[in-house]
């Protein structure tokens, strides 16, 4: 197992070795307010049996959660997904990994059957999405699992997950290597460690790190202190994602009705990295929300000018218009959005709208109406990219994020940042069942009493028709 700590400061005087303790053995870290990445290298073999049975029956997994806390990026931790947990699957050839009861035990979601019944497809693999809050019971999980009852330090390191912006695992049969990222955009305070040579690891480094100048348009600078080296250094590497100076928030337009309108706001006001670069916000849907593909089809130029979409790029998941909730058991839907930036207004930004649509949900007792909670978009600059070979190469490269396969290899993106709180909600109305059999009753009364009379009217009808067809013979006669 190798650890990498990495601290990325604001102040290229953070970075001097006068702030560090070096001893044969450790590595003192005296009170750094600086962002921080974790990064954990497992090899197959020492991780544990229930861990090991998932992994051997998928070609790649991805699995990352996000926050719905707002927090500032910095390059080049610049990328971002909507808040809750993502997994990305691709399983090897007719295997059905039991990756659901892994995800029921860490993570507590309880909404996923299995690979087929709950994931949508996507290409290359499975996608699943879950609100997930909250990234206690995955703490507690690791406890259980590397964590001896008495070993505080153990649960100490552990406990530092619950404030965390974001964790990523990847793992890949190719490489056969499980690596896990957890970052922090800032600490709650200060951060003081002391580095020590821990049973299982082969290799601890840290590093105090700073963005310097750019050597290159498409790349990111680095420098600073690394306790590998033990001096001074710089380098330079290809990156794929960047943050960009520009937020967004996201409301629900009133009235909400049965077809709710998201309204997206971006500002300040938009210019582009690039001339080539096109702005873009990926949603995840709950599966009581979705979109029709077909009303935001091209053959509707008119509707998407008024709504400032440029075009629909993708959609994947539950899209039938008209099954209920309880009709699937999968999450929902992703939908990926061109926006058409070049309607931007001045200083006041941008505002785009994306019709949606409710299904029918279960009934409920002692209620009328039921809340349906889902993320915030990502919204992101994808730009041509003439090093995007070398984007691999980067130490904190991020993929699999969703969207990705919808463009050309060939693109890095730039991420913009929301604004407040990263969960939204509408309310959906729905049966509440102490009144059910007085609708039945109403339903039924209703019905037959519109039979009733449609029958009154066609039967007086007749009888009109019939008497003035006597009345016409008798004067004929």
């Amino acid at each position: 197992m190798k650890q990498r700590t990495t601290y990325l400061v604001s102040s290229p005087e953070a970075t001097h070795p006068d702030n560090f303790v070096i001893e044969s053995t450790s590595l003192q870290i005296k009170p750094l307010q600086a962002a921080r990445e974790d990064r954990f290298t497992i090899g197959y073999d020492e991780l544990p049996a229930q861990v090991r049975n998932v992994l051997s029956q998928c070609s790649e997994l991805h699995i990352r959660w996000s926050t719905s806390k707002p927090y500032a990026t910095v390059d080049p931790y610049g990328s971002r997904v909507p808040a809750g947990l993502h997994i990305f699957a691709s399983r090897r050839r007719e295997a059905v990994p039991p990756i659901c009861n892994l995800l029921n035990n860490a993570f507590g979601v309880k909404n996923c059957k299995s690979l087929e019944e709950s994931f949508i497809q996507v290409p290359g693999g499975y996608q699943f999405y879950s609100p997930l809050a909250s990234i206690a019971a995955f703490r507690s999980y690791l406890d259980s699992l590397i964590c001896s009852p008495n070993e505080k330090d153990c649960k100490t390191r552990t406990g530092s997950i619950d404030s965390a912006d974001y964790i990523d695992i990847k793992f890949d049969a190719v490489s056969q290597i499980l690596v896990a990222n957890t970052f922090w955009s800032q600490p709650e305070k200060p951060w003081r460690e002391t580095v020590r040579p821990t049973e299982g690891y082969k290799n601890i480094e840290v590093g105090v790190l700073g963005n310097e100048k750019p050597m290159d348009v498409e790349s990111l600078t680095l420098g600073g202190f690394l306790h590998v080296v033990g001096s001074l250094f710089l380098f330079t590497f290809a990156s794929r994602h960047f943050q960009f100076p520009a937020s967004y928030s996201l409301t629900t337009m009133k009235p909400t009705g049965l077809h709710p309108k998201l309204q997206l706001s971006i500002s300040p006001s938009l210019k582009a990295p690039s001339e080539d670069c096109t702005l873009n916000a990926y949603f995840t849907l709950p599966r009581a929300l979705f979109v029709d593909k077909y009303q935001l089809s091209s053959t509707n130029p008119q509707l998407l000018e008024s709504l400032n979409i440029k075009r629909l790029r993708g959609v994947n998941g539950e899209t039938d218009l008209e099954a209920p909730v309880w009709g699937s058991n999968r999450w929902g839907s992703t939908v990926l959005v061109e926006i058409d930036h070049l309607r931007s207004t001045g200083q006041g930004g941008l505002n785009v709208e994306l019709p949606l649509h409710l299904r029918y949900l279960e009934p409920s007792y002692n209620s009328t109406e039921s809340t349906v909670r889902f993320a915030l978009p990502s919204v992101f600059w994808a730009c041509h990219s003439e090093e995007w070979s070398k984007m691999r190469n980067s130490p904190f490269d991020r993929s699999r994020l969703g969207w990705e396969y919808l463009f050309p290899d060939q693109t890095m993106y730039h991420h913009l940042s929301p604004a407040g709180d990263a969960w939204k909600s509408v309310g959906i109305p729905v049966l509440d069942l102490r009144h059910a059999m007085m609708v039945k009753i109403g339903t039924v009364a209703v019905i037959l009493g519109g039979f009733l009379w449609v029958s009154w009217k066609i039967f007086a009808a007749s009888r009109e028709g019939k008497g003035k067809s006597e009345e016409r013979v008798k004067k004929t006669q």
